[in-house]
């Protein structure tokens, strides 16, 4: 049957894109269902929403598995500075007489870094990977190594091993690659930044969900079955890499590429897929380049946060493992409708003042973000405890994924015909932002929150960049072209939106 005859369930444009963003129905006029049509051939669309989406999200429960359980792993695999005297207490005692200062510090600062590495590199050639096989074939051959990779990982012994264990299972990262070229490709323009921020979005929330249940199933193995701790987070690593090989298999059977089936590289305005002279060409230019930078200063502070917030509220604040993820999930839970939040101003934005309402919307997410992690890095015991620190996290975390989503609302207007490419770049710049950061702030610093403010002023100086930012037929900041300039330009852009 051809595309041409095929009954979409969605309202759909000329190029068969969807023109409506519901990602839920709802079940006797209350329940909010997930929607994704009765066959994939009549709703590729929301099924392509939901594969994206989910695979993201679950990518980041394995990616992140270690992070809320650093300080069980540490003793278990002995990082702690005092490690010798650790070894003589009782099994309960331990967690709690750890000290990590200096090289346990170091070297759990060696493993953060080693976990958003990787990604940096696959997430640069995802762009290939994906005009090669697909979207659909992508994220499964993602998920079929993080599984592969997530469950080797319970094998790890000591810090060598940690290291690697999560420079290769930063891979998962590159998901949101797909994630958002998927969406990219199967929704109009009208509401392709509030697709793009609402599956990036609730892909992220996955990092806030983490820090729960992987110390809830770490629990559930220690107390409620009764393992010793070495047992129960070993055994803790496989539920996440269960997940992906059932996902896979549903991703597999029920989306599909495009609209139309298979994915062909013509429905960008290309005859060829990209090769390094297209990487090339869109690093050149100046407005990717400094995209690139942005995002690492907001997508790559969500990484450093996912890494470091469950021990720093332990450490700290003195709260158990269990809470301390809680706390630390109230940072990923803003994904929930935060990253959405800003992709709908940045639509509504463009919808009265085209790109310039755009990079506005983009450049107070920034500055926001900046303004409240340096508040956060000003929370300690003495002036406000973990309460205030919690308050400031969420403002904080609110105006990160905002820009998150203000990111990606400009991403598909920047060079439509080499969406692929330029999504895969800026995505890896986030991750880039998480290796800078963790480097330069956290690896090294012993003090406890001076980290966080500079990381702050890494933010602010990119955020200022956006003031540069200009296009011909777009406009940048502070001017918008004529209706006649605008035109031509905006056609092509618009075509492969």
């Amino acid at each position: 049957m051809a595309a041409a005859q095929v009954e979409f369930e969605v309202p759909v444009d000329t190029m068969q894109k969807c023109t409506e963003f519901q990602p839920f129905k709802m079940k006797f006029g209350i329940v909010p269902v997930p929607y994704c049509g009765r066959r994939r051939r009549t709703n590729p669309h929301m099924r392509a929403f939901w594969a994206a989406t989910l695979a993201f999200m679950l990518a980041f429960i394995g990616w992140f598995a270690f992070a809320p359980l650093l300080t069980v792993v540490r003793v278990d695999i002995g990082l702690c500075d005092n490690d010798a005297y650790v070894q003589t207490l009782p099994e309960n005692e331990r967690v709690e007489a750890c000290v990590c200062k200096k090289e346990c510090k170091s070297q759990i600062g060696s493993a953060n870094i080693a976990a958003v590495s990787f990604d940096v590199i696959t997430r640069f050639l995802m762009g290939s990977v994906i005009e090669r096989f697909g979207p659909r074939n992508a994220d499964c051959m993602l998920l079929g190594f993080g599984a592969l990779v997530v469950g080797a990982s319970s094998a790890v012994t000591n810090a060598p091993g940690l290291i690697a264990a999560r420079f290769f299972v930063s891979c998962l990262g590159s998901t949101f690659v797909v994630n958002q070229f998927w969406n990219s490709i199967m929704f109009n323009k009208s509401v392709v930044g509030t697709a793009n921020a609402t599956a990036g979005g609730w892909g992220n929330l996955g990092g806030g969900l983490t820090q729960v249940l992987m110390p809830l199933i770490y629990r559930f193995f220690n107390q409620g079955l009764g393992f010793s701790m070495s047992v129960s987070w070993r055994a803790s690593m496989f539920v996440p890499a269960t997940l992906y090989i059932f996902l896979a298999l549903w991703i597999f059977t029920c989306s599909q590429d495009t609209t139309t089936g298979k994915f062909e590289v013509s429905i960008l305005g290309k005859t060829k897929r990209a090769g390094p002279r297209d990487y090339l060409k869109c690093l050149m230019d100046y407005r990717v380049f400094l995209m690139i930078f942005q995002y690492s200063a907001c997508f790559g502070c969500e990484l450093v946060m996912n890494n470091v917030l469950a021990t720093h509220f332990h450490d700290n604040f003195g709260v158990d493992l269990v809470a301390a993820g809680a706390l630390a999930l109230s940072f990923g839970a803003m994904n929930l409708f935060a990253r959405s939040l800003g992709g709908i101003a940045s639509d509504w934005a463009n919808a009265r003042w085209k790109m310039q309402g755009r990079l506005w919307c983009h450049f107070i997410s920034l500055f926001g973000q900046a303004a409240f992690l340096f508040g956060f890095g000003c929370v300690d015991n003495s002036n406000g405890g973990w309460p205030l620190a919690l308050a400031m996290l969420v403002i904080f975390a609110i105006f990160v994924n905002m820009a998150e989503g203000t990111s990606y609302g400009i991403v598909p207007y920047m060079i439509p015909e080499e969406l692929a490419i330029v999504s895969a770049m800026v995505g890896a710049g986030g991750t880039l932002g998480a290796v800078i950061a963790t480097w330069a702030f956290y690896k090294s610093i012993e003090d406890t929150l001076l980290p966080f403010k500079l990381h702050a002023g890494y933010v602010m100086f990119w955020a200022l960049t956006c003031l540069f930012m200009r296009w011909d037929h777009l406009g940048s900041m502070f001017w918008h072209p004529r209706e006649e300039d605008a035109k031509p330009g905006a056609e092509v852009a618009e075509a492969a939106i």
